[in-house]
């Protein structure tokens, strides 16, 4: 299997190369964000500034800085998809930034789990492939129990409400068949989502602190082979899963 050939080995393209575009302010720890209405509000705000960009064929991918008080945060936009994902943390890790703080939503399994909770994924069911080139293969991978420690410690100081749980993660989001559902249920996972595995694998290979939650929106419904996109219950203004990752950046 082309999967299991993982190689604990300098590659040939390496994120510290000179030809890796990308320059700007660093600051210690960056907020990676898979909702781009977080970054865009933040753009707009008074004394955010851009800070630097990576880029690529796609165009600039800029960061802001957002200050409170001395404290300086970086913020910018992840591309959805484990693969760019991936490569953009590649990039930045190696740009200077040393603490990640990704969040996004996920989708539910589990209805019991309501919508805008928040979840931290203790572990991920690996069925993506860019996990497999950073981490030997294997059915599951989980974060450093310490990071997650410290990122509970955090949410239970701030008096933030969070669920643990693993994850599903997947490259096909449109190949979520029922059965699937029913198996990755039975293998303990609530939520689903496209990058958490590929993101733990990463940060295992580069020993990177990775702090990543979710939030919850739909809900694939394996019962009645039906999408609730659960709209009406997802109120909670996006600005509010801004403020969560600054409480967990205000203690590292």
């Amino acid at each position: 299997m082309l999967l299991d050939e993982f190689e604990n080995s300098r590659a040939v393209i390496e994120p510290t190369d000179e030809g890796i575009r990308g320059i700007g302010e660093i600051c210690d720890t960056i907020i990676f964000t898979f909702n781009g209405e977080i970054v865009n509000r933040l753009s707009q705000m008074e004394k955010v500034y851009e800070g630097g960009y990576l880029q690529n064929l796609n165009g600039k991918l800029p960061w802001y800085i957002y200050q409170e008080g001395n404290y300086k945060v970086a913020v910018t936009m992840a591309i959805i998809g484990a693969p760019m994902a991936v490569g953009q943390l590649e990039e930045l890790k190696a740009k200077g930034f040393k603490n990640f703080i990704i969040l996004g939503s996920c989708g539910v399994l589990d209805k019991s789990l309501q919508a805008d909770k928040i979840i931290l994924p203790c572990s991920a069911l690996r069925d993506e492939g860019t996990s497999y080139h950073y981490a030997a293969a294997s059915d599951e991978i989980a974060y450093d129990h310490a990071l997650l420690l410290t990122m509970e410690k955090a949410l239970d100081k701030a008096g933030i409400e969070h669920v643990g749980t693993k994850t599903w993660t997947t490259d096909a989001f449109y190949r979520e068949t029922p059965e699937k559902v029913r198996r990755r249920l039975a293998a303990g996972a609530q939520v689903v989502e496209m990058e958490a595995s590929a993101i733990m694998a990463w940060a295992q290979f580069r020993q990177a602190n990775v702090y990543q939650f979710f939030y919850t929106a739909d809900y694939v419904d394996h019962h009645n082979q039906e999408w609730d996109t659960r709209l009406e219950f997802r109120t909670t203004d996006v600005m509010t899963f801004f403020k969560v990752a600054l409480a967990i950046a205000k203690e590292l």
